[in-house]
């Protein structure tokens, strides 16, 4: 399972990769799998976001690789860019309304007080949706069960 994003406007994946996120704690993850137009970045807490093309038109975030709200926020910003979840672009579709994006940049840069303050709040956000999360594997499991599964 994955969710899909798309920028309109492409990142060179140097950039992407170079020094601008690390003010976030936001860099790139170790894989086997990277290549050249594939890399993954992380933002130290378990949260994975792939980036794809060179330069960069789009992202994925794989299951169960947490949740990158707050990687994408920090791109959003320190690129001026847009970014749109496969989902938004589903709705524009069958709704005729206008897409609107999953994250837009701040109006200013945030400073480094304000970084340690979203990362505090993306990481109640994360563990809040991880706990959802596994009451609905519970609720799931139980349901199994009482069908004799």
């Amino acid at each position: 399972m994955s969710i899909d994003y798309i920028i309109l406007f492409p990142i060179p994946m140097s950039e992407l990769f170079g020094e601008r996120l690390k003010k976030y704690g936001i860099r790139g993850a170790q894989s086997p799998e990277a290549t050249d137009d594939a890399r993954c970045l992380t933002d130290g807490e378990n949260n994975y976001l792939w980036a794809y093309g060179n330069p960069v038109t789009g992202f994925t975030r794989y299951m169960p690789n947490g949740w990158p709200g707050f990687i994408l926020q920090a791109i959003a910003t320190e690129f001026g860019v847009e970014i749109y979840s496969e989902h938004a672009l589903y709705y524009e579709q069958v709704s005729q309304e206008e897409a609107k994006p999953s994250y837009v940049p701040l109006d200013t840069p945030p400073t480094d007080e304000e970084i340690v303050l979203m990362r505090a709040q993306s990481g109640a956000e994360c563990e809040a949706l991880d706990q959802e999360l596994e009451a609905l594997r519970v609720a799931l499991r139980a349901k199994e069960i009482a069908r004799g599964h």
